[in-house]
This record gives C-alpha cells, sequence and structure tokens, in this order.
C-alpha cells in the first residue's frame, strides 16, 4: 500500500466497524430487494463552498481523504475520536477483525481499500467510541487509480457478492472469539451503497457472552468510496449506521465536488 495511507490502522485483515450503491436489502426474515436508483438523502455536511471549487479529475489526495472522513460533528452528542485497535469487545477494531475465512475477510478488505489486489492510492481511517463501554465506529476513506472509476466499483461489487456468499465465519482478536452469521442489512444511503448485518456472541474478553453487532456499510462516490463500520454490544442500531452512512457519503460527495464539508476533521497531528 502506498504511504499516502498513513491514516489507515496499523493492524491487518478483516472486519470493520461496522459497515450496496444499489441500496441495502432487508435483514434476516424481513430482507427486502435492493433497489438500484433511489433518491439521494438531503446534505447533512453543511458543506460551504470557498471560492470557485474544482471537482477532483482522479484519485483523492491524502489530504482530501482525511476531509472526507466523519468529524465528531456528524455524529450524537458524547462520541468522541478514540484509538479502537484494541478496545473494542470484539478484540480488535471493528474494521481489521481478523478471520482465517479468506473470501469472508474480503469484507473488510474493500472497506479499508483493498479490491481484490487493487489496492486504492490513497486511503484514511478515523475511530470514534460513544462512551468507555461503545458503541464503537469506524470512519473509512478509499480512493482508486483506475479511470472511470473502474476501482470503486469493483471494491462495490466484491463488497456484494462476499455478503452473498458469506454466510458465517469465526474471528478471533487478542483471546475473543466471536462467531458471525452474515445477513443483508437496510441501512445504506441508497444509490451506489451496500450493507451488511454482522452478529455473534463474543467468548472471552470484557463482552463474554454477550451478542455482538456489527454494520458494515460502502458507498461509492466516481473514483472513490466511503466506508463505515459500527460495532455495537447488543443489537445494534440500525438508525445509528444508516445516519453515518449517509452522513460519510455526502461528505465524500462534497469533497469530489472541490468542496471541504462542515464539520471539519482535525489536522492529525491534533488527533
Amino acid at each position: 500500500m502506498p504511504a499516502a495511507r498513513c491514516s489507515r490502522l496499523a493492524a491487518t485483515a478483516a472486519v470493520v466497524a461496522v459497515l450496496s450503491l444499489a441500496g441495502c436489502g432487508g435483514d434476516g426474515a424481513a430482507e427486502s430487494a435492493e433497489t438500484s436508483s433511489p433518491s439521494p438523502p438531503p446534505s447533512k455536511s453543511g458543506a460551504t463552498p470557498t471560492g470557485s471549487p474544482s471537482a477532483v479529475a482522479g484519485p483523492l489526495s491524502e489530504q482530501q481523504a482525511r476531509t472526507a472522513l466523519l468529524a465528531e460533528g456528524n455524529l450524537p452528542a458524547g462520541w468522541r475520536h478514540a484509538d479502537l485497535a484494541d478496545a473494542a469487545p470484539a478484540g480488535a477494531a471493528p474494521e481489521e477483525l481478523r478471520t482465517d475465512d479468506r473470501n469472508c475477510r474480503r469484507l473488510f478488505d474493500v472497506l479499508r481499500g483493498d479490491a481484490d489486489k487493487h489496492e486504492a492510492r490513497t486511503a484514511a481511517s478515523r475511530g470514534y467510541r460513544g462512551s468507555a463501554d461503545g458503541p464503537y465506529l469506524s470512519s473509512e476513506v478509499a480512493s482508486y487509480d483506475s479511470a472511470g472509476g473502474d476501482g470503486s466499483k469493483r471494491a462495490l461489487s466484491t463488497f456484494r457478492s462476499v455478503r452473498a456468499s458469506c454466510r458465517t465465519f469465526t474471528a478471533e482478536n487478542d483471546a475473543v472469539t466471536v462467531d458471525f452469521t452474515v445477513s443483508r442489512l437496510t441501512a445504506g444511503p441508497g444509490g451506489d451503497s451496500a450493507c451488511a448485518r454482522l452478529r455473534g456472541t463474543a467468548r472471552g474478553g470484557p463482552a463474554d457472552g454477550q451478542q455482538l453487532t456489527l454494520d458494515l456499510v460502502l458507498s461509492r462516490v466516481k473514483q472513490s468510496t466511503s466506508g463505515v463500520a459500527l460495532l455495537s454490544v447488543g443489537d445494534g442500531d440500525t438508525g445509528l449506521a444508516r445516519r453515518a452512512a449517509e452522513a460519510a457519503a455526502e461528505r465524500l460527495t462534497e469533497v469530489t465536488a472541490g468542496r471541504t464539508p462542515s464539520p471539519t476533521v482535525p489536522p492529525e497531528q491534533a488527533d
């Protein structure tokens, strides 16, 4: 991965916290068909253009990718930026869960910008927690070289196909083992997005014996993708996952159009 991806979390392998561009099907028995072209959500970023913005012609720069990440102001009151590397009840950050299942692992790979061996040119990541005990959310942005958005299209296509083929897998992270079941989730911003819900019971760690819910949403805007991974103890929060995914997609849209979304993400040295 190029050096420009310095904002991404250090660990390797697979999940995420908590994150189809054709809409997201329903979860479990309530599963519904995907829709290909729903109306876009209203802007939530409050972006304000400076001067005459110019659309980005190519992959985002490192700074642009970071600017497109979710900010604290996009989340409910009380949420704060946090290093999720070893703080989550699953034993790792939501987007960094490890599994030996190579197919299911790709759900997390594409969220972070690795679309079947076609790595993103730039990628950025930022973690948040709602309280000392969670929930935990990871915001991801990846931008690809491919002209015409082939890289981002491949990432979304991979996410959708793996969501359909990966039914169950075991994640083992820092003495915590979780047998996850994968299903569709209605939580995306519509348009070019895909969603998945992972559920399982933790064995070991602070949430031993409790149900964990990991919601993953991947959205595509031209040559880039935004990912959201939301990890909760209990049944999860579909509404929060949806609102976070909508805000993330809107921020990426604004940055791609050459504008700066508001609220802003602090400079990296301030983290």
